[in-house]
């Protein structure tokens, strides 16, 4: 049996809910075996990753302590999807590996379902659902109910996801307004959005969508200060990251009536336990982390992971490069 050039870990290989037919297809095109080993620790992480070439990851924690102790020949680590919060970007960059991610995956999917958990918030969709489905019928349940039209949506980062929501609710008659320090205000005018202050946004908004990533500055962003400034009859969408929400606060100010609802497919802990209060909230729609997903979206980023891989395998910076400072370790040549 031919030995392979390369060897490729794949630190979350049920994770996908598919098989990773693409991915290892790809990889063989130059001679590069795929090692699927489910890694949930940095240590598990540590022992697959030896002998490794390169890393395929979704959900295993690559941080300071993983980096330094990958082996030599590792050079990358490519990233499923846009975030980038299972990895240490500063402790691989300073153990000379690359870092790759897929930066346009899924926009069109996670705007079309944080607008849908907003619709479905608005209209009461999971109690009015319940409710004829016990057998009831009539508008009892229908106080209060906002129009859609003519409300506001403040959207928290204003990203690329986050400008595609913007583009479409423009479509339902909502107002637009964003926080995010760090796009300008000619990116938000393209799509009709008022960059405001976060307090004036918690204040305004009948509907704050979360977009974004999670970082130590982001972490527990939404806590009680901020759902005791929201309006009592607005309502939470988070299609971005669990722990950017205090759980414990979001539960606290839903049964006290601070805010209306939420509509959320992320989560602090996820799997959700099955006693959270959440799950047994009416004015809660819940999904399990399926923002990302459509059968087009997931062939998509299949292949594209795939391929950044082969590039930095077979001596080509990848098309999408997270740490741009390892260019000062690495030596590569443009992409192919």
């Amino acid at each position: 049996m031919t030995q392979a050039k390369f060897r490729v870990l794949h630190t979350d290989p049920d994770n996908l809910g598919a098989p990773l037919d693409v991915e290892t297809n790809t990889l063989a095109q130059i001679g590069a075996e795929l090692i699927p080993v489910r890694c949930t620790t940095e240590e598990e992480v540590i022992d697959a990753a030896q002998g490794m070439d390169g890393i395929l990851n979704i959900r295993a924690p690559i941080r300071a302590k993983a980096a330094a102790a990958l082996p030599p020949g590792c050079k990358v680590v490519v990233r499923y999807g846009v975030g980038i919060d299972t990895l240490d970007p500063q402790a691989l960059t300073d153990n000379s590996i690359v870092i790759a991610n897929v930066p346009d995956f899924c926009w069109e999917e996670v705007s079309n379902h944080a607008l849908m958990l907003l619709l479905a918030s608005a209209k009461k969709l999971i109690k009015l659902d319940g409710w004829t489905r016990a057998g009831n019928w009539g508008r009892e349940l229908l106080y209060p109910m906002g129009s859609i039209y003519g409300q506001t949506l403040g959207l928290v980062a204003c990203g690329n996801i986050a400008r595609a929501v913007a583009r479409k609710a423009h479509v339902f008659g909502l107002e637009v307004i964003g926080y995010d320090p760090f796009i300008s205000q000619e990116q938000a005018d393209e799509v009709g959005i008022k960059l405001v202050s976060f307090e004036e946004l918690l204040e305004r908004s009948d509907y704050i969508s979360l977009h974004t990533p999670l970082t130590p500055d982001t972490r527990h962003l939404m806590g009680p200060g901020q759902f005791r400034q929201m309006k009592t009859s607005a309502f939470l969408i988070n299609t971005s990251r669990g722990p950017v929400v205090d759980e414990l606060a979001l539960i606290e100010a839903l049964q006290s009536g601070e805010i209306a609802g939420a509509g959320l497919d992320v989560f602090e802990k996820e799997p959700v336990d099955p006693d959270n209060p959440l799950l047994k909230m009416d004015n809660v729609a819940i999904l399990p982390h399926t923002a990302s997903y459509s059968d087009n979206a997931f062939d998509l980023l299949h292949r594209r992971v795939g391929e950044e891989m082969v590039r930095v395998l077979t001596g080509h910076w990848p098309l999408n490069l997270v740490n741009p400072t390892v260019r000062e370790k690495v030596t590569l040549k443009d992409p192919a």
